[in-house]
Formats: C-alpha cells, structure tokens, sequence
C-alpha cells in the first residue's frame, strides 16, 4: 500500500508541478503583444458586450477594448437589460470620447427560457454586422491584440472557437481571496491546461469567438442559453461535431470585494456544469482534489504512520503548490493564502456531492430554479447577490 500511496502521490504532485508551468508559459505568451497586419485588414469583427451592473473598475476595462491594434474594422455592441443600468451612462461617455469607432448600445428584457447573459448576447447578435463575433464579458481586461489572437485562429475552418480562461486579481477578505482562488484554479490551473491537452471540457464564456454562421447553424446562442452553463454546453457541442477549441489568451479581472455568496453561487454553477456537461469526468475531478485527504484516511483505518507521514507531505506540498499559484497570476501572496488550497478542494468535494439539494441558484441579481444538468426552470428577480 505504501508503495501505491507513492506512485499516486508522485503522479498528482507532477500533474500540479504542469499546471503552474503551464499557466506561467501561456501567461507569457499572452503578454508578449503581436501586431496586427494586413491578414487581419479584410476581417471585420462585431464585439457584443453583454452588461448588467458596474463591476469593478468598469472604466478601465472598458477602456481596454477602446485601444486594441486590430487593423480591421470592429464594431462594438453593449447589449443591457434595463434603461437604468448605472453602466450605461459610463459607455455613453465612452462614445463621446471615441466618436470614431463604431459603438451601439441596446436594451432589452430578458428572453423568456435564457439566463440573463445568453439573453444580451441574443439581443446583441441581432444587431452585429459581421461574421467574425467576438462575446466578451465586462468585468474583463484585454491587452491591445487581444482581437488578433482572438480572430486569426478562425481563418482555419475546422477551429470552431477560441475561448479565454480568466486571471482574477485582487482582494483582502478571506472569500474574496477563495473567490479569486476558486475561480483561477478552475478556470485557468485546470480547465485551460486540460483544454491545451486536448480533453472535452467544453468552454468558458468570459470571451471567446466564433463565425456567426456557425453559430447559427447551431441554432443560435438560444440553443444554448436555457443552461446556466451556456458556454460549457457550447464547447461540448462543438467537440462532439468534431470542431477544434483554441484556447486564447489569459484575460484580467481586477476585484475588490465580493460577498461569501458569490463564492457559494459560482461553486454551485461549476458544479452544475461538471455533474451535467462532463459526467464521465467527474471521479477524475473528485479524485484530483480528494486524493491526498483519502491517503490520509487510509492511514487511519489501517494505522499505517508511513502513509500517515506521505499523506502530511502532500497536504504540505498542496499548501506550497496554493502559494505558487498566487504568484504565478501576479496576486500578491497573505497569510491566508497557505489554507487556500486545501480549503478548495475540500469546499469542490462537499459542492460536487451535496450542491445541489437546493435547486436554486442566484447570479447578478437573478434567482434561477434549475433542473438536472442547470437547465432553467423557472426565473425570479431580487436583489443582487453583491457580485
């Protein structure tokens, strides 16, 4: 038993030995800026924003996307759900600012049977001119060739789209802090790297593109918008019709404070998606952040001080691992970050087992009953969750 405590301990320590040297290789690629150049001249792109609310620094995220080196003609689409949406003065501001690009703002109700984003970015696709669609989320922060490395992977017909992972950055409080650790160990540490390894886990929705007449050919986002896991459910789609998912560059979302619920919501939506999107994966996922408490269990039951001592190593390791990571995103390291990795994985075992006795999930001011695999059921309007 010792032996096979060993093999399995040294397989997971390399498997998260890969994901830091993956994250800190594509996160240098996404910093080392490319120039846009006549292949990209003849290629229009339609940006659709989808918004609800000001997130944190909105000014300067949006700002991000107002000085991109895209040679082609872009047209941005903010797409709201309410007139009195605090950001929509913010975007008016933005278009007296840069009369000379090409900006539209809409506003409309939320579709009967869509989550509240796949709704905007319905509305928004209506309105977009070309075939190029680019969907990008507004807590966001691009770099200046972000449509570059976006757009040109499209020219090849067999990609059906490129899909971007997030680095969160900031906070103090302790759920803050596991927000932003949550939500870059899934995203970036684990859905990304298994992406680049070519494994079906779908896609992320913080930004990606697609050729709208594929995506019409698909039925459009409203084939996909009855799920809280619109973009997971799409990349699986899109993998099952044997398209290629490119993986794009890292984005930035810069946080402040974010309420213990907004951990709990996002916990329950990933769990959703990984129960109902990629079953077959799923005693993977729940080995992955497990194996090295049931080690330590094992040495329990059968009181085994061997095991026992390997088993403290790995949770040492996985703490040293957690501290790497901070550094790795470009987050300033606390005291409190030494627990982070083991509190995740066991807050992603208890929200993969136990998430969803309550069918319910609340995002940005929405309140969505769900059925098996998160599709809706039924949608109420409420305060915000403090997002």
């Amino acid at each position: 038993m010792m032996y096979l405590a060993a093999v399995v301990g040294i397989l997971f320590c390399s498997f998260w030995i890969a994901q830091l040297i993956f994250v800190r290789t594509h996160l240098k690629w996404t910093n080392t800026i490319i120039e846009s150049d006549e292949r990209d001249a003849e290629v229009p792109v339609s940006v659709i924003h989808p918004i609800k609310d000001l997130d944190f620094e909105f000014e300067k995220n949006l700002e991000s996307w107002m000085h991109q080196n895209y040679k082609g003609k872009v047209q941005h689409i903010f797409s709201f759900q309410e007139a009195d949406d605090p950001a929509i003065k913010v975007v008016r501001e933005f278009m007296k600012k840069y009369p000379e690009i090409d900006m539209t703002i809409t506003v409309n109700p939320v579709i009967e049977g869509l989550n509240g984003k796949s709704s905007n970015m319905v509305h928004g696709m209506k309105l977009a001119k070309y075939d190029i669609v680019v969907f990008g989320d507004s807590d966001i922060r691009i770099k200046p060739d972000f449509l570059v490395k976006m757009v040109r992977p499209l020219k090849d017909k067999k990609v059906g789209i490129v899909t971007c992972g997030q680095i969160n950055i900031g906070g103090r409080d302790f759920w803050t802090r596991f927000f932003t650790f949550m939500q870059n160990s899934e995203t970036d540490f684990i859905w990304a790297f298994l992406t680049k390894l070519g494994v079906d886990v779908g896609a992320t929705g913080a930004a990606f593109s697609m050729r709208k007449k594929l995506l019409e050919e698909l039925g459009g986002l409203e084939a996909f918008g009855g799920s809280l896991l619109e973009d997971l459910y799409l990349g699986n789609t899109l993998y099952r019709l044997g398209y290629k998912l490119v993986l794009g560059p890292f984005l930035e979302c810069h946080v402040d404070k974010l309420a213990r619920e907004k951990s709990l919501n996002y916990a329950k939506r990933i769990a959703v998606g990984i129960k109902s999107h990629i079953l077959y994966e799923l005693p993977f996922f729940l080995l992955m952040l497990s194996w090295y408490w049931i080690l330590f269990a094992l040495s329990l039951v059968f009181v085994n001080i061997n095991i026992m001592l390997l088993s403290i190593l790995f949770m040492g390791l996985r703490c040293l691992q957690g501290v790497a990571m901070r550094i790795v995103t470009k987050n300033k390291v606390m005291p409190v970050d030494f627990i982070m990795g083991w509190f995740f994985d066991l807050f992603g075992m208890f929200y993969l087992i136990y998430a969803f006795n309550k069918p319910y999930v609340d995002w940005r001011g929405i309140r969505y009953e769900v059925k098996a695999g998160g599709y809706i059921e039924d949608v109420s309007f409420g305060d915000d969750d403090n997002e």
